[in-house]
């Protein structure tokens, strides 16, 4: 059996700390402490600047995810109906997490490559139907049609949700088709997204 050698370094290894970090790093600790009779401490050391270094880069993945909401206030609101379709505009920004979603334009544009998954719901307008889409770079993703009556009082409503693989720069948003509109009152009609998981470009 060896014994461990004294490391020649003159200051020790300087860590970033964080709650994730700081999880490996008690784990690899424990590890060393079992491993001390057969390992020098330059080899321990190096062993936890390489893990450092993963942990480092796992924690730099960014962080993206979005909920927005046709009204801003509690105002009950119709959208539509148009003669055209319309991007719909979700300007109550509850979460933006990573500034990716845009309250102005109705916009998601991905910050990276990855896997991101999204959500829409349409509460039908005084039109009586709700005609509405998710589209990419302006091809059609999912889709919301319903069918409710306003004299009645009751307005009904749909919801989808698609994974979708996006690019740098890609653009995600819905649409309200032609002679339709949605209801809102801050609260009802809302879109939502976030990153699953980065995908590199290799």
């Amino acid at each position: 059996m060896r014994s461990s050698q004294t490391s020649q370094q003159s200051s020790p290894t300087q860590f970033v700390e964080s709650p994730a970090m700081e999880s490996v790093l008690a784990v690899v600790v424990l590890l060393c402490c079992c491993m001390v009779e057969t390992q020098t401490e330059s080899e321990v050391d190096g062993l936890l600047r390489e893990l450092t270094a993963r942990v480092e880069k796992l924690e730099s993945k960014p962080k993206v995810a979005f909920t927005a909401s046709v009204r801003v206030s509690d105002e009950h609101y119709h959208l539509g109906p148009f003669d055209k379709y319309t991007t719909v505009v979700y300007k109550k920004v509850t979460t933006n997490i990573g500034e990716a979603y845009n309250p102005d334009t109705g916009v998601f544009t991905a910050p990276v490559r990855g896997a991101y998954y999204f959500t829409f719901t349409c509460n039908v307008g005084n039109s009586g139907k709700a005609n509405a889409a998710l589209l990419k770079n302006g091809v059609n993703m999912a889709a919301v049609y319903e069918y409710a009556n306003p004299k009645s009082g009751i307005y009904h409503s749909g919801t989808n949700g698609v994974t979708l693989d996006l690019v740098e720069g890609d653009k995600v948003y819905v649409v309200l088709w032609s002679g339709s509109s949605i209801f809102d009152n801050s609260r009802i009609s809302m879109f939502s997204g976030y990153l699953l998981f980065p995908i590199d470009n290799k």
